[in-house]
């Protein structure tokens, strides 16, 4: 039986990037030999890997060639210089010696230009001790260790205030999509944060992500308008991570239960545990015993282990990340008694969280997180919290009874305003310190009457330091179709407004006057007359996303000298008939249009309609001065 499984078997395999010989000769061996047409791919940098791997006859081997000599060059410059990319003449030899040593590989020459930008360019002793730091062969005959010798050097010119926060990206599996946000209040939950002269430590720790991003040591992927909100980590600088995490003991990972009890038996104490496990299994009491000095504990995959949560005493981060749709229990019941938590995040909606009845007891506690299924009873002491600063409600919580007494919250999150009293919306408006506000109110609910909604513009209005304010509002009141317009006195540092659901006559001219506005969503589901955005407004604004039912195309136009700096116009609405207008004329810095159409006509001819439309917007984009990209979507 054994021996026709092994003949019916059929595979394709993908080695990405393989280093050394060793590596696959032990990997070679896991393969069964058979005639079923399996295949092995491997990609490697390295002739003497490809040239061993070539005796394996199912192996296909792909060589990644280095780059060549002026996108090597344009690179590193690039990188060292900006896009100014100008060398002077006494640092172009040295530099172009500390190139040569990178041996044409993307990821060294990266990281060592990042290394040297981040060095003063008024003496090059610095740099000569970056090139005599790197080996001498590593141009012609690049090997694993070599690299990390590269990755290391960076790694060892860190300051030391950003040691332990790239460290801390150990946490994460890899590959895995890190969210800025979450990895910040993560290191102020630590510690690893400076206060300087009472500056708000979630800005200075975004600093932190941007400088090591600026050193190339993570990469970023999702950006916001020049503000770059998610990032990966390469796999060889997770690797330099994890082993100067062995080294320090600073952060312990746990593939399986096999591991948690290697941890187990170690003499010194387990500081941070990340566990990435797609195994299920009971809860250990034993193993808990001798981690119960941890001070982080991440939980990532399929596993539905928990820790016994009353024996992790010293905990200060707590964070549960589940695949999409996994549907387990998180029991949390014990987390009130965690006096030195800090942080706490569950993400998945189709998770179910146990809270304690009383959470008060977590003093120190400054984020609580959860996107999880509906909490049917969450803990009314919660506004006792006096240094709670980011507080995201799961759906369909409403807002804690005694809202107004959270002074200290700067992020607050509901999804379900519907049947909030009007006592704690107008609560809101003490809450002074908010600096972002998303707030939902459904269509299927009655509660929000139109007092609630004047007494929620009117808190909004009060909170004079919010700098980003989502606003969604599904339920409609007879006689009343311009709610937003008795806001005449917005807060003054509004960088974003997202606005859905709501019916205006006209754009409230209070938007326009914001002059800190950066990026502008509304979504309008009735539009009785055109828009025209007039001369002076929205100065600073760069991103506006404009929704509605009706032709927007056809209902908006811009003045000259309005919205000056916008770059880029996104335009959605549901289809009925297209009047040919392209509204994009009079914005001097436009560098991106989107085009989004829903429909549910059956009208034969809507692909003609359609490849009309991209026809004309893509030819008022060519006459634009700037040759701003369309994209249809």
């Amino acid at each position: 039986m054994n021996n026709l499984c092994k003949n019916c078997i059929r595979y394709f395999i993908l080695l990405d990037d393989l280093w050394d010989q060793s590596t696959w000769d032990i990997i070679s061996c896991a393969f069964p030999e058979n005639d079923n047409g399996s295949r092995v791919m491997v990609t490697t940098r390295l002739d003497g890997v490809a040239a061993g791997a070539c005796h394996n006859d199912r192996a296909c081997i792909y060589i990644m060639k280095p780059l060549g000599e002026q996108d090597s060059e344009r690179l590193f410059f690039n990188r060292v210089f900006g896009s100014e990319n100008v060398c002077s003449i006494q640092f172009k030899e040295i530099l172009v010696e500390i190139l040569k040593k990178c041996g044409g590989l993307p990821l060294a020459i990266i990281t060592i230009a990042s290394l040297l930008a981040s060095h003063e360019t008024g003496s090059s002793n610095e740099w000569e001790n970056i090139k005599n730091s790197l080996g001498a062969k590593f141009a012609t005959k690049p090997t694993l260790e070599e690299m990390r010798g590269i990755l290391n050097l960076s790694y060892t010119h860190l300051p030391i205030h950003l040691r332990p926060c790239f460290l801390y990206l150990g946490m994460y599996p890899e590959d895995r999509l890190i969210i800025r946000d979450d990895v910040v209040r993560q290191w102020i939950a630590e510690g690893f944060v400076c206060n300087l002269h009472g500056a708000d430590l979630e800005d200075i720790a975004k600093s932190y992500f941007v400088e090591l991003i600026n050193r190339g040591l993570i990469q970023p992927e999702e950006t916001c308008y020049g503000d770059v909100i998610t990032c990966r980590i390469h796999d060889m600088m997770l690797d330099l991570i994890l082993s100067k995490s062995t080294e320090d003991n600073f952060i312990s990972v746990a593939y399986k239960y096999e591991d948690m009890a290697r941890l187990n038996s170690r003499e010194y104490k387990v500081r941070r545990l990340s566990f990435q496990s797609s195994v299920g299994g009971a809860m250990s009491k034993t193993l808990a015993t001798s981690m119960s000095q941890v001070r982080s504990y991440t939980q990532f995959g399929e596993s539905k282990y928990m820790l016994p949560l009353p024996q992790f005493k010293y905990l200060r981060v707590l964070a549960f990340e589940f695949p999409f749709n996994w549907r387990t229990i998180v029991d949390l019941r014990a987390t009130g008694h965690l006096f030195l938590l800090r942080y706490l995040k569950v993400s998945r909606l189709s998770t179910e969280v146990a809270l304690p009845t009383e959470i008060q007891g977590l003093a120190h506690l400054e984020t609580l997180e959860l996107h999880c299924r509906p909490i049917q009873r969450f803990p009314s002491d919660i506004t006792r919290l006096d240094n709670l600063f980011n507080l995201i409600l799961p759906k369909c919580t409403l807002l804690p009874e005694g809202i107004q007494n959270m002074k200290s919250i700067r992020t607050l999150h509901c999804s379900d305003m519907s049947e909030s009293s009007l006592k704690e919306i107008k609560g809101l408006s003490e809450l002074t310190n908010l600096k972002e506000l998303k707030l939902r109110v459904p269509t299927y609910f009655p509660g929000m009457t139109v007092e609630c909604f004047d007494a929620l513009l009117s808190s909004i209005g009060m909170l004079r330091n919010l700098k980003h304010l989502s606003l969604e509002c599904w339920h409609k009141y007879d006689g009343y179709d311009s709610q937003p317009d008795s806001l005449s006195d917005p807060p003054p540092y509004l960088q974003t407004i997202h606005l859905e659901g709501l019916s205006f006559n006209i754009v409230p001219k209070w938007i326009g006057e914001l002059h800190c506005l950066r990026i502008l969503s509304l979504r309008i589901l009735y539009l009785p007359n055109k828009v025209v955005v007039r001369t002076g407004l929205f100065p600073v604004l760069e991103c506006f996303d404009f929704r509605s039912d009706e032709d927007v195309t056809a209902n908006l136009s811009f003045e000259p000298g309005a919205m000056p700096k916008l770059q880029r116009l996104a335009l959605a609405f549901d289809w009925q008939e297209w009047r040919g207008a392209t509204p994009a004329g009079f914005l001097p810095c436009l560098q991106d249009i989107g085009l989004s159409i829903t429909t549910v006509s059956s009208n034969n001819n809507l692909k003609h309609i359609y490849d009309t439309m991209e026809s004309a917007f893509k030819d008022a984009a060519r006459m634009h001065p700037r040759h701003p990209s369309f994209t249809f979507f």
